[in-house]
């Protein structure tokens, strides 16, 4: 943690400014920062093993050979972090910060400060008592992070980040030079535990939303994703001999209470059955809840200046900030169990990457947000331009043929399969599918709708879950108008709204409607270019 900004002297200034115009190189316990970087990919992208590495224990266990294979995974990590320490380089000028790496192929990348969207000071368990930490920079439409500046001390840490997010992008080069030796930030322990309990020393700091222990359980139980039960128990379900689990004595018990209990009720087996279903669901939320317990609290955000700065996280803690300038659109996710509690997921989408969608996990997010929190704490950040009115308490929705042609369709295919084959279980089967699908094609449909604003619009969609994204007029980039000619005739059209962190559609509806929102898009951007990115 680190306290508000503190201006330094002008000759601290001329030292900072000094000491990072050079190629500097890494503290050496960066490498640890690689070695668990590195072991940290392997294991987030190695779900898909789990059930071969289960197969083989099950098969029997070398020992030895697991030892062997420990140890030569212990030293290519060893060498590869020593690589990369070595190699790694960097450096500030007035208006970029360079960075080069590699052994074999030298990598150079000079990234403008004005590209410079979000900047992250991670501070792992591992350097807390070394009061070292790790810059992670992102840029507008990047596909990876650029640059993770590992092992820094934190005062440099906390200089550079400021230096970085107080340029703009139409500085000139004495505006550069002059916020290059503006703020930095110290760490003392006193100072740490007043900003803990809420105080702060400068006026440009507000404190914009805060979430306890409580709420976070609760983020981390709604948030819980059903998927990855699914993904990782499935194979492992298959290897399972349930005849051996069958005849311990506990599981006996269990289920002989579950038969006494349900007797010959096909209700009361259908309902013991749900709910050890949601016992199993509650156990596995228990991972969901660790996961955002440990990465979010306590939570805190806070404006300064123009920036928002998320801190949090037990045991890495972790300091997010994101330009205010490069938020895109407001997104309100509300799933299924959230809903029960009448609570929100809030994420400020930013710039989108190559990648599409695989960022979307790096979006700065206000978890637990209340419904009558949402104006208050939006207020809080003018910049987004929310007003008092938080979210529309109804919406328009889209054409009834929307959903016609596509309900219709799903039946296509059990029409055809009847009229060859008759009336089979099969066929009964299809026709089964096919309501179902016409019924989730309905309920998606009744959640399409949108309502227009004077400076934005915004979009409801959603199955079970709801969605609300507001789209302010200004981040639009280009709008697409399209029709068939049976939407023309009728009156509909569809709406592409492309931004920097996407596009959205409208489909099917009112073509007036349709032309007032592009129309206010680019009248908006005609008269201010610069909310682009």
């Amino acid at each position: 943690m680190t306290k508000p900004n503190t201006p330094l002297s002008p000759s601290q200034q001329v030292d900072a400014k000094k000491s990072f115009s050079q190629w500097q190189s890494l503290s050496p316990w960066s490498m640890l920062s690689f070695s668990f970087g590195a072991t940290k990919a392997i294991l987030t992208n190695g779900y898909a093993l789990i059930p071969i590495f289960f197969a083989g224990w099950q098969n029997g266990f070398n020992l030895q050979l697991g030892v062997i294979a420990a140890l030569i995974m212990m030293t290519l990590l060893s060498i590869f972090a020593f690589i990369q320490w070595r190699k790694y380089r960097f450096k500030l000028n007035t208006q970029q910060l360079n960075i080069k790496r590699g052994l074999l192929f030298t990598r150079k990348d000079e990234i403008p400060f004005n590209k410079i969207q979000n900047i992250r000071f991670e501070q792992p368990f591992y350097f807390k008592p070394l009061k070292l930490g790790t810059l992670v920079i992102e840029t507008a439409g990047s596909k990876d992070d650029e640059a993770h500046l590992a092992a820094l001390n934190a005062k440099d840490a906390a200089l550079i980040k400021q230096q970085l997010l107080q340029l703009t992008p139409d500085a000139n080069q004495s505006d550069l030079n002059q916020t290059l030796s503006t703020n930095s930030q110290s760490a003392d322990d006193s100072e740490v535990e007043s900003h803990a309990k809420g105080q702060t020393n400068s006026p440009s700091i507000t404190l914009v939303f805060k979430r306890d222990l409580k709420q976070l359980v609760q983020f981390g139980f709604y948030q819980n994703n059903l998927i990855w039960l699914a993904v990782i128990a499935g194979p492992i379900i298959g290897q399972v001999n349930w005849e051996e689990i069958a005849e311990i004595p506990v599981i006996q018990q269990i289920w002989t209470r579950i038969v006494s209990f349900s007797g010959e009720s096909i209700a009361l087996q259908v309902a013991s059955g749900a709910l050890l279903f949601v016992f199993i669901y509650c156990l596995f939320s228990l991972i969901s809840i660790l996961a955002a317990v440990l990465k979010y609290y306590p939570y805190r955000l806070e404006k300064r200046q123009q920036t928002l700065q998320r801190s949090g996280g037990v045991i890495s803690h972790q300091q997010d900030a994101l330009a205010i300038k490069r938020v895109q659109l407001l997104h309100f996710c509300q799933p299924v169990l959230a809903r029960i509690f009448g609570v929100w997921t809030l994420y400020l989408k930013q710039v989108k990457g190559q990648e599409v969608e695989q960022k979307a996990a790096q979006h700065m997010l206000l978890p637990t947000v209340k419904t009558a929190e949402i104006a208050a704490t939006l207020n809080k950040i003018p910049e987004l331009a929310v007003g008092n009115q938080g979210i529309p308490k109804s919406y328009q929705s889209i054409a009834l043929a929307w959903f016609t042609r596509r309900g219709c369709i799903a039946f296509l295919p059990a029409v055809l399969l009847t009229i060859a084959e008759g009336v089979t279980v099969v066929t009964l089967a299809i026709w089964l599918a096919a309501l179902i699908i016409m019924g989730l094609t309905f309920l998606r449909y009744k959640q399409w709708g949108y309502v227009i604003e004077a400076d934005a619009v915004w979009q409801h969609t959603g199955l079970l879950s709801r969605n609300w994204k507001r789209i302010p007029f200004s981040k639009v980039q280009h709008v697409s108008i399209t029709q068939t000619k049976g939407q023309k005739s009728k009156g509909y059209a569809y709406l592409t709204l492309g931004l920097a962190s996407g596009s959205l559609t409208l489909p099917y509806i009112n073509q007036q409607d349709a032309h007032l929102i592009a129309e206010k898009a680019m009248i908006r951007t005609k008269l201010d270019s610069s909310n682009w990115i």
